[in-house]
């Protein structure tokens, strides 16, 4: 009978682990390779074999499930989050269950160790057992040559250097690391792992240059476009368009300028969920997005309270909008206005469609979806 082996992985697993890794995605270790895909995730150095969950047989690697903790900053409020990666089952090894056992080690430790929040990317349903659901809400606008030509017919053209950086780059990745943490919804970046972590996805850290100078920065395609002054937005969008094509932006809802900006020379606009969550703390994570959104808009007054029947377990708690001041306290599970599964609290507090919000008043139905977003770069 084989010994089998369910938990943390060991350093000594790295080379077996991305070889399995690689092997179960289909990839072939050269131009495909999870550390040319996520080298901030599976560099040696950051010890992936620790945050991957593992099932072996006889020594032998059969599933992982990695999971690689951040910090969102909301406004100041730090909420931690986890993300889950690398879901890889041996094809030999497939309806064992393995799978689900390195899901629910893991969301029993983020319950443990106070997660407030998970994500992840993958199939909708197949996630949904374990609570995960499409949240967190951005704009996509297309812009292309077609689009610029119309709309600055007759507006002078002004040079921007948009540079690729790059390991010789460090004085301008410096820059772009400090204008990074300026932004008010944001993943907290280690400086020594910046450029690994906005080359994820075999994406590019570039800045933007005018004249020499530092202007601002953005990630791949235009992504989380940071600049020094927002005005010049417009002419940043026009040189990317002429230097590298036309661009499908990603815009965080929260970001109401750069929305109004885009969508004025822009060909198309669409809303879309930013990544899957699971919600392990709502309290917190609702009066965090809440708080704010009231610092970014005004707030219809009026009152809510939930009963939430939450992954991670109960939470009941009261929101109240007063000229624009939030309040979010725990209240009797017996006052709540209404009573949530897990999936309808996800949905109807950060999700793009919810129809419990129908039965909310007008004025507290204004607040949802609440802004929740993290960038791309920091998927997992």
């Amino acid at each position: 009978m084989a010994i089998i082996y369910k938990g943390r992985g060991a350093p000594e697993m790295y080379d077996d682990l991305m070889d399995f890794m690689n092997y179960v995605f289909g990839f072939n270790g050269d131009d495909r390779d999870f550390k040319k895909l996520l080298p901030k995730l599976y560099k040696p150095e950051y010890d992936p074999c620790h945050s991957n969950y593992v099932v072996t047989e006889d020594g032998k690697l059969k599933a992982a499930v990695g999971v690689y903790d951040s910090t969102l900053n909301v406004g100041g409020t730090l909420l931690k989050s986890r993300g889950v990666g690398n879901v890889a089952v041996h094809p030999y090894s497939r309806s064992k269950g393995y799978m689900i056992d390195c899901m629910n080690l893991a969301l029993r430790d983020m319950i443990a160790d106070g997660i407030d929040f998970s994500i992840l990317g993958g199939q909708r349903q197949r996630y949904g057992y374990f609570g995960y659901d499409h949240a967190g809400q951005q704009v996509e606008i297309s812009i292309g040559n077609r689009n610029l030509r119309h709309c600055f017919r007759n507006v002078p053209f002004v040079e921007y250097e948009l540079r690729e950086l790059g390991e010789g780059d460090g004085e301008l990745i410096g820059k772009a690391y400090e204008l990074q943490r300026t932004r008010p919804m944001r993943t907290e970046r280690a400086r020594a792992a910046f450029l690994d972590i906005c080359r994820s996805w075999r994406s590019s850290l570039s800045a933007v240059l005018k004249d020499g100078e530092f202007r601002g920065y953005f990630v791949g395609d235009l992504k989380e476009l940071t600049l020094l002054d927002p005005g010049a937005f417009n002419d940043v969008v026009r040189n990317y368009v002429k230097q590298r094509g036309d661009v499908n932006l990603h815009i965080p809802t929260w970001d109401a300028a750069q929305i109004a900006a885009a969508a004025k020379i822009g060909g198309g606009l669409s809303l879309g969920a930013c990544e899957m969550f699971n919600i392990l703390r709502f309290r917190r994570v609702t009066e965090a997005c809440l708080n704010f959104k009231a610092a970014r808009e005004e707030l219809c007054g009026g009152e809510l309270s939930l009963l939430v029947h939450g992954y991670a377990g109960d939470e009941s708690f009261r929101l109240a909008v007063r000229e624009n001041e939030v309040a979010v306290e725990p209240c009797a599970p017996e006052a709540a206005d209404l009573e949530l599964s897990h999936m309808e609290a996800m949905a109807l507090l950060f999700g793009l469609w919810s129809d419990r919000r129908r039965a909310l008043s007008p004025a507290v139905r204004s607040w949802f979806p609440l802004p929740l977003h993290v960038e791309s770069a920091d998927h997992v």
